[in-house]
């Protein structure tokens, strides 16, 4: 079935994204038959306080090495059937990650140093495993060798406008620029739950007059037509962000478009979008708005 969408999806000029998490967990299949390939006695996490402690172990990524990582390049052979690109959820993992003991806290950075040649090693020896185009997710505390080596790599990093200056138009070419994330709150959420910011970004990107609560569609069809006109080479907005620009059809309680909320586990993964597809393909005003966008823009031209 997956096959047959992504086949239809590209007769249509459509692409697939798919998804690497960066770790599995202990009860899977892939830790059942090669338990050697991932460090029993640890978890995977991110320092701070709290710590967070997201309970899978870290990959063993000398073992992995060991046969030039095939489990990798299986797991991407078979993903290439499907998708055209794919993203790596915590692409700073390939360069050392935050190993916790299993039984205890007070965990540390595992390797400490040589963080380029350990980058390079890991991601070079996935990279020809298929044919799709790289994404890395490389946010939060970025250590200093891990965009040299995206960009001699080829990888993507990622642009959230409100974790970085928000320039679109100084994004650099190798980059995916995104309005909002499954991991922070989509923009009409954030404009209300952060005013600071909100105003901060209104009073940079607009500068007249007061900022607005709400906010008004205009703001989110700013904010989408930024992204679109924008530097990087992809461009991808969560329908939230795309369905907030036409004020009729957003959802009443925005708090119900979050996705997740790191560090919590109620309420999480649990999103659907409040209309259905049927009935969106119906609303011409909006379609025809999107559509004119990214005419404009050119996003969506084949090149």
């Amino acid at each position: 079935q997956l096959l047959e969408a992504s086949r239809y999806a590209e007769s249509l000029g459509v692409a697939i994204k798919g998804d690497i998490p960066i770790g599995v967990t202990r009860c899977s299949a892939d830790v059942w038959a090669e338990p050697n390939l991932f460090k029993l006695n640890m978890n995977a996490g991110a320092p701070g306080d709290p710590e967070q402690n997201w309970g899978f172990p870290p990959y063993n990524w000398p073992e992995m090495h060991r046969d030039g990582c095939s489990w990798w390049k299986r797991r991407l052979k078979h993903m290439d059937q499907y998708f055209h690109a794919y993203r790596i959820d915590h692409v700073l993992g390939f360069f050392r990650m935050w190993e916790i003991p299993q039984k205890g806290g007070g965990g540390k950075y595992y390797p400490s140093g040589g963080l380029r040649e350990a980058g390079l090693a890991n991601l070079r020896a996935i990279q020809t495993a298929s044919t799709m185009l790289i994404c890395g997710e490389d946010l939060g505390n970025v250590p200093d060798e891990v965009p040299p080596v995206l960009l001699e790599l080829g990888v993507l990093g990622l642009r959230i406008q409100r974790w970085c200056d928000g320039q679109t138009w100084k994004y650099p070419y190798l980059t995916v620029g995104a309005s909002s994330c499954h991991d922070c709150s989509p923009c009409r959420l954030w404009w209300n739950e952060e005013w600071g910011g909100a105003e901060g970004w209104y009073n940079y990107f607009v500068g007249k007059g007061e900022c607005p609560g709400g906010p008004p569609d205009w703001i989110s069809q700013k904010i989408i037509k930024m992204h679109c006109e924008g530097t990087s080479l992809l461009t991808v907005n969560p329908i939230q962000d795309y369905i907030d620009m036409w004020a009729k059809l957003r959802r009443p309680d925005p708090k119900a478009d979050m996705i997740n909320r790191p560090g919590h586990t109620d309420g999480c993964w649990m999103y659907r979008c409040h209309l259905n597809m049927e009935d969106l393909l119906k609303e011409a005003n909006f379609n025809g708005f999107v559509k004119k966008m990214m005419e404009e823009t050119k996003r969506g031209t084949v090149y």
